[in-house]
């Protein structure tokens, strides 16, 4: 018996799909971080992606996550914990505003001691990145990060952490969303809708909430459209997850993410 599908259901398994094929590819090149007040209260403070180019292996994350260094000791999450103590290079927040900053990222040179801890870890490869500014509008982006809700700390009942990697997948949006911030040659924004989003069989369900994710992955699984609904899904990273937007009243925002086209760009400059 043939069985017909609604646009809305063959588009919805194809994201579910989308997001399946990120995650195996990815997961273990995404870690967390945590930072520890001079008190010893340790807290979640956001995501980092694993790069390796050339010989050279870094640790890439948002540049206010970086930030947090000045009242705590960031740790990165992996075997054990490990202080990030390298120099990096990190982007300038225009007159001492963070909020200002939209490419708000920082690279981090690591050690071979610190990779000598990091078993089972992914360190994202140049032929795995995407350095296409293609628009976005279309486009299937799975985010990859570690929420602050599923992340949190309870230092009085135990020591452990158990990270837990937070996934979202969405459709890419138009930079003319976020046109006073946003270009098409250094960004990637995604839809999110704050307050509903849909499960795996349709089913409206609350949104996650996304804080934590700054830092993380932003993959491109490629576009919906006849002609790519029976192809091969090739998962590339294509930027580094900022921000979810903060346009006032409006509860259908948008991810903002730094195209690793232009953080590599500062790399190179370096």
């Amino acid at each position: 018996m043939m069985i017909i599908k609604s646009i809305e259901e063959v588009v919805r398994e194809r994201i579910i799909e989308a997001s399946e094929v990120a995650l195996t590819h990815f997961r273990n090149a995404v870690r967390t971080i945590y930072g520890v007040s001079s008190k010893g209260n340790p807290t979640h403070s956001g995501s980092a992606i694993f790069l390796q180019l050339q010989d050279i292996h870094y640790l890439v994350t948002a540049a206010h996550v970086i930030d947090w260094n000045s009242s705590m000791t960031l740790y990165l999450g992996a075997d054990t914990f490990d202080a990030l103590q390298s120099e990096l290079l990190i982007t300038v927040a225009p007159e001492g505003d963070r909020q200002k900053d939209h490419f708000d990222f920082a690279v981090v040179p690591l050690d071979s001691e610190i990779i000598s801890k990091l078993s089972g870890a992914k360190f994202i490869t140049e032929n795995e990145i995407s350095r296409s500014i293609e628009k976005t509008n279309g486009r299937i982006y799975t985010c990859l990060g570690y929420p602050n809700s599923k992340n949190k700390v309870n230092s009085y009942k135990d020591t452990k952490v158990q990270p837990s990697l937070g996934i979202y997948t969405s459709l890419g949006k138009t930079t003319d969303f976020l046109e006073e911030i946003a270009t098409d040659h250094d960004h990637i924004l995604i839809d999110h809708d704050t307050q509903y989003s849909c499960d795996g069989s349709g089913n409206q369900i609350k949104s996650m909430d996304l804080h934590g994710f700054s830092g993380g992955a932003i993959i491109d699984v490629g576009r919906i459209s006849p002609d790519t609904l029976n192809s091969n899904l090739t998962p590339k990273l294509a930027a580094l997850f900022i921000e979810v937007s903060n346009k006032k009243n409006n509860r259908k925002q948008c991810i903002l993410g730094t195209r690793l086209s232009t953080i590599l760009g500062g790399i190179q400059m370096q």
